[in-house]
């Protein structure tokens, strides 16, 4: 009819009197018609808004009004439902969206009332393998997966770090404000060239709400930064630090619900993950061995038996990146591939894995053997 005022009224007495909650000056401006209002199931007194040109949410009970837009266009909000913690919206013309976890935003008057660092609780994380992300410009935006942990300064910290420690108090990862952040590697696999993502991924600092997922891995047996396999579901701790002072939250890591009614167990995990560190463990032995290799082959003369020696050890540890075409995966890389399979999906290791692993540990061994017995050869040369 033309009249743009937004009406949205609240009823403490079972409708015998009406209280207007948008008047205009308290948030939601005058000429934003309302067409949704729904308050949080979990929070009293938490309402969204949906109007004619966005967002709003109070945590007051309609009395104040804060945008909620976001990175949500300026578009017609046509309804709204909070659904296991997610707050789900259709638009005019906009498409669906799908806010992950308002956890935060119920404990943000909590988070509000004090003048320090504020450590949100989290929510559980499901144990789900992928990066998250946005896959294109025209695929939708997915959630990032692990544990997400939110906090939020009142002014830029000088230093921020964070522990997560293992169900035993053990600490399992460290991350710090000061880390240079993950960093896209690329490279080429047994099949086909490959893109991850190394190192650590930095913390903020700034001032206001940030966020930090940890992806669930722990690092390598020797504390390595190689991606070491998921953890097992259980109970974990974050320690966040800022300038000096610790804030302590706990959360539950579940297993996929999808692992489980496809009879994955927990036991299953547990040995899985094990593997997985033991097959590690032995690439850290592959690459120490490749290491000491190249220290003895760099003190031998050319073309000289020793030097011949060597070279067969490295071509038998070291795949030959000269060959561009499917070149054949030398041990080193045989210990990779097993890591690969033993991990890429819950699953309960298979026989032939433990099997094969042992296999490439005595070949290892005996190149190690063999190694040591021409090192005190290089030794005897050099002197």
């Amino acid at each position: 009819m033309g009249d743009f005022t937004p009406f949205i009224y609240r009823t403490d007495n079972y409708g015998d009197t009406w209280t207007l909650l948008t008047p205009g000056n308290n948030g939601i401006p005058g000429d934003h018609p309302t067409r949704v209002i729904r308050e949080d199931p979990v929070v009293e007194g938490l309402l969204f808004a949906g109007t004619e040109f966005g967002m709003f949410y109070s945590m007051d009970d309609g009395s104040s009004w804060s945008s909620f837009q976001m990175n949500l266009p300026a578009t017609p909000i046509t309804d709204m439902k909070i659904h296991k913690d997610d707050l789900v919206i259709s638009t005019m013309g906009r498409g669906f969206w799908v806010m992950d976890d308002i956890s935060p935003v119920r404990q943000m008057g909590e988070a509000l009332a004090t003048s320090g660092p504020h450590f949100f609780r989290p929510s559980e994380a499901v144990r789900t393998r992928g990066q998250g992300g946005r896959g294109g410009p025209h695929e939708p935006q997915w959630s990032q997966q692990g544990a997400v942990l939110d906090y939020l300064l009142h002014a830029t910290a000088q230093e921020v770090s964070l522990e997560i420690r293992d169900p035993e108090g053990a600490v399992l990862r460290t991350f710090s404000s000061d880390d240079r952040g993950a960093q896209l590697q690329t490279g080429q696999a047994m099949r086909a060239p490959f893109q991850r993502m190394v190192g650590s991924p930095g913390l903020g600092r700034r001032s206001g709400v940030n966020r930090f997922v940890w992806d669930l891995r722990a690092l390598g047996p020797n504390g390595s930064a190689r991606g070491g396999p998921m953890v097992v579901p259980g109970v974990y701790e974050a320690h966040l630090t800022v300038d000096g002072a610790t804030h302590i939250e706990s959360f539950n890591v579940v297993m996929d619900p999808r692992s489980e009614m496809d009879g994955i167990t927990l036991e299953d995990i547990q040995a899985q993950y094990d593997l997985g560190m033991e097959v590690l463990e032995a690439i850290e032995d592959a690459d120490a061995t490749i290491d000491r290799l190249n220290g003895a082959m760099e003190r031998v003369s050319e073309g000289g038996d020793l030097e011949k020696q060597l070279k067969e050890i490295e071509d038998a540890l070291v795949t030959d990146r000269t060959i561009t075409s499917y070149p054949q995966p030398m041990l080193r890389d045989q210990f990779q591939y097993l890591y690969g399979n033993s991990i890429r999906v819950d699953q309960k290791p298979a026989a032939d894995m433990y099997d094969r692993l042992n296999v490439l540990k005595i070949e290892l061994e005996e190149h190690k053997q063999r190694l040591q017995r021409l090192m005190r050869s290089v030794t005897e040369e050099g002197c």
